[in-house]
């Protein structure tokens, strides 16, 4: 199966590699990887060398974050070999060995029109107290949204094809990011829609990574949450034991 992955990159190199790790140890398929690098003639641009195989778009935009990201999934979009892609985030990782076969599958058998979720976070190391609340909220959760929903589908994770998208007529850029359901409605296709359980069974993504590490955002709250979930992360036994070649020395 060939599937081409759209990631936009700024300035982020440790979570970064752990990203683009996960998406070769763990596909099954034939990944194109087209990644968009926002500062390219950065310091932290150099970290990209260690994967010889993604194709590299160097943009150097002046554009403030957020627009800088949606007109890099634009023109990843225009690169993209292939028919089936996949929207992801720099700082999304993958866990699930197969991963690519099992979603991808799903958006061909089902033939969907789009695979994602409103989730902002994917996190398999909640505690427990919150898994539990996730639980019921998988167990209360729509996974087929109304065609007229406006709710936004995360980019950290959506799976779709370049045709379907090109015929919703969306401009990243244009549309401020702003992907949802309700685009798809003349696909005469489905939407479907992941829970937090379900997403967490095959990614980690917690949302504002690139912004609370290069210093767009300082909340003092979301840089000690952000924080605390690193910690938790790369400490966890089986992520040492999945991911030790490339994560942090500390």
């Amino acid at each position: 199966m060939k599937y081409s992955l759209i990631v936009p990159y700024f300035k982020t190199p440790e979570i970064t590699r752990l990203c683009l790790y996960s998406i070769f140890k763990f596909a099954r398929g034939n990944p194109e990887v087209v990644l968009i690098d926002n500062a390219p003639d950065s310091p932290e641009s150099r970290m990209l060398a260690e994967f010889p195989k993604i194709t590299i778009i160097s943009n150097g935009t002046q554009a403030p974050g957020s627009r800088a990201h949606y007109g890099a999934l634009d023109l990843g979009l225009a690169r993209a070999s292939h028919d089936l892609i996949g929207l992801i985030h720099s700082d999304t990782i993958f866990l699930k060995d197969g991963w690519d076969l099992e979603c991808f599958s799903r958006v061909e058998k089902l033939d969907l029109a789009a695979l994602g979720t409103f989730e902002r976070e994917a996190n398999p190391f909640r505690p427990l107290r919150k898994r539990l609340k996730d639980a019921w909220r998988h167990w209360r959760h729509q996974r087929w949204p109304a065609a007229q929903e406006k709710r936004k589908l995360m980019t950290h994770f959506v799976l779709t094809r370049k045709s379907t998208l090109a015929r919703t007529g969306i401009v990243f850029l244009r549309d401020a990011g702003s992907l949802n359901p309700s685009h798809f409605a003349g696909a005469a296709r489905p939407v479907e829609v992941l829970s937090l359980t379900e997403i967490s069974r095959f990614l980690w993504h917690t949302s504002n990574i690139t912004s609370l590490l290069t210093g767009q955002m300082s909340d003092p709250k979301l840089v000690a949450g952000y924080r605390e979930k690193r910690a938790s992360f790369i400490n966890n036994p089986r992520i040492r034991e999945l991911f030790g070649p490339v994560l942090p020395k500390e």
